[in-house]
């Protein structure tokens, strides 16, 4: 069996880093990239499809856990 490391195995919501809910700052911890990154991703996402982005936003903060208290 190999072993391997994960910081984090669950998406949650990044009170420290946040700018508006800390729903990238929390993706960006889950996936390994740089926050700034998944921040212009979801902007980019957001001009293309602002409906769909904008629910599944809303949906993530109010579903995902905190963290960073």
């Amino acid at each position: 069996m190999m072993n391997t490391y994960h910081t984090s195995s669950r998406w949650f919501r990044d009170l420290t880093n946040k700018k508006i809910s800390g729903v990238c700052s929390g993706l960006a911890a889950r996936l390994g990239f740089p926050v700034w990154s998944t921040r212009l991703l979801m902007i980019i996402l957001f001009l293309h499809m602002p409906f769909i982005v904008g629910v599944g936003y809303l949906v993530a903060h109010c579903s995902l856990p905190v963290k960073g208290y």
